[in-house]
């Protein structure tokens, strides 16, 4: 019989929730982030994006700086083929005050998803943006 998580539909996002919240009540505190991430990647792929956002805007609220937790947002908008969407979030993500190091990783991922999907203004943009924050440093 195979179980209703893997089936989709309204009583595999009920189930999900009732699993999660189950975790955490078990999970030591410091593998909550990751459970609730991955519980968001499956909002994402089998239940509703709308909730998966939900989902990692809160995770993101709580953790702003962790960049595994920004990339695997992207990937899933990406995945979504908003492109909107995914440019308001980058834009987001390199509007904080991270470190350099996760900066350029950032501008990295921006600029190959503006090579990709966008216009040539666009590309500009996010060079001209890259070459603000290294002028701030």
């Amino acid at each position: 019989m195979e179980h209703s998580l893997t089936t989709g539909g309204p009583a595999a996002g009920d189930a999900a929730r009732r699993l999660l919240e189950r975790a955490l009540a078990t999970l030591p505190r410091r593998k909550h982030v990751k459970a609730i991430s991955h519980a968001a990647l499956l909002e994402f792929r089998l239940g509703s994006a709308e909730r998966g956002r939900s989902v990692m805007e809160g995770v993101l609220r709580n953790y702003p700086k962790r960049l595994d937790l920004w990339s695997m947002y992207i990937d899933q908008e990406v995945k979504q083929g908003d492109d909107g969407r995914v440019r308001t979030l980058l834009e987001r993500a390199t509007s904080l005050a991270l470190p350099p190091k996760k900066m350029k990783f950032l501008f990295r991922r921006w600029l190959e998803f503006e090579k990709a999907h966008g216009t040539e203004a666009q590309v500009a943009h996010v060079k001209q943006r890259a070459l603000e924050f290294v002028q701030q440093q």
